[in-house]
């Protein structure tokens, strides 16, 4: 297979993806909102979902005193999860509001709760931030984490960073296929199948994306993002990155199916993206937490065990736990001590 150009993604406006899938029917926010309000689809009612999705006691002992040779992961809600391993602790798209929307009375309400406040996370290290949707940015919950963490985010998405008081001298914008070291641990950001837009009218402009964090022991980490199942993208990525130990795969925000698929993979191809990339192990986001689209609430963790069935993978091998659920795998034995890197970017 031959593989596009470092930049074959930048465009005059922003960003293409990469391997670019045709699309089914034309997409915009207001034929969206046309679906949404047509009444083909009967879409579940926020008010009416709450409870539906389990929830669990985060092990808090473990969060404040985690054991570096294992990870351990805790699903927030939603992309939200707090990723601890190697001494480090981790956040991905963290968004604590009730509504994923720019306005305090429209949008998405969260008809689950998240899993962990923010007064109970541990001190964070490192936040990783796939792209600039409301359901993944949200600028409330990043004014209140603010400069501690290091900050991991796609290009162009610096100055939205900033709005939340986060400084320069705090964040880092890579680019697909560059890569940043935090101590040991090397960051690669790679592409996702999606698209970015705060507004009506900068679709594309910022970039987005996954990411694979190496750790010094040999532990491979993958934070898929939000993405739609491309084959030609993620047998690429297979064969440049497989071999993954733990990875966070979407499931959720799926139909329409037409208007979905470049956007948001169903279950079964979250089954289909792991086996490319040689993921070990995952667990499901993005699901149970926003009224985003028109499935079933309860539908994504479902189809996800009928299609791990499918695929021959055992019911722990990709995980759809309870929201604050925190659940621990086994990690790497560290063979050297690795040479101390300082905090730059490379191009892979």
């Amino acid at each position: 297979m031959q593989t596009q150009s470092r930049h074959d993604h930048h465009t005059e406006t922003g960003f293409e993806n990469r391997h670019p899938l045709p699309d089914p029917v034309k997409r915009s926010f207001w034929r969206f909102l046309k679906l949404r309000l047509s009444g083909d689809y009967k879409w579940p009612k926020a008010t009416e979902q709450i409870g539906k999705i389990a929830t669990e006691t985060p092990d808090f002992a473990a969060i404040q005193n985690p054991d570096p040779t294992r990870l351990q992961v805790t699903w927030v809600g939603h992309a939200t999860v707090l990723v601890q391993y190697g001494g480090l602790n981790i956040l991905t798209d963290p968004v604590f509001s009730d509504r994923a929307s720019p306005f305090k009375r429209l949008g998405p309400k969260r008809y689950s709760q998240p899993g962990l406040s923010i007064d109970q996370l541990p001190k964070l290290d490192l936040v990783l931030l796939s792209h600039n949707h409301y359901d993944h940015f949200d600028l409330a919950s990043l004014t209140v984490l603010g400069d501690v963490p290091r900050y991991v985010l796609p290009l162009k998405n610096g100055p939205l960073l900033e709005k939340a008081g986060i400084t320069p001298d705090r964040y880092v914008e890579l680019d697909w296929d560059e890569s940043h070291h935090h101590g040991d641990v090397k960051i690669t950001h790679v592409p996702s199948n999606h698209w970015s837009s705060r507004t009506t009218k900068d679709r594309k402009e910022m970039l987005w994306g996954g990411y694979i964090l190496d750790f010094a022991d040999g532990y491979r980490f993958y934070f898929v993002g939000d993405t739609g199942w491309n084959e030609a993208l993620f047998t690429e990525l297979g064969q440049q990155h497989g071999g993954i130990d733990f990875g966070l795969i979407p499931i959720g925000a799926y139909d329409p199916r037409d208007f979905m698929r470049n956007s948001h993979c169903n279950p079964e191809e979250a089954v289909q993206i792991m086996q490319a990339m040689g993921v070990k192990q995952a667990l499901a986001i993005h699901w149970g937490t926003f009224v985003l689209t028109a499935e079933p609430v309860d539908e994504p963790p479902r189809r996800l065990a009928s299609a791990r069935k499918e695929a021959g993978l055992g019911d722990d091998d990709f995980i759809a736990p309870p929201i604050g659920a925190t659940r621990f795998f086994a990690g790497k034995q560290a063979t050297a001590t690795p040479e101390p890197h300082a905090n730059s970017i490379s191009a892979e």
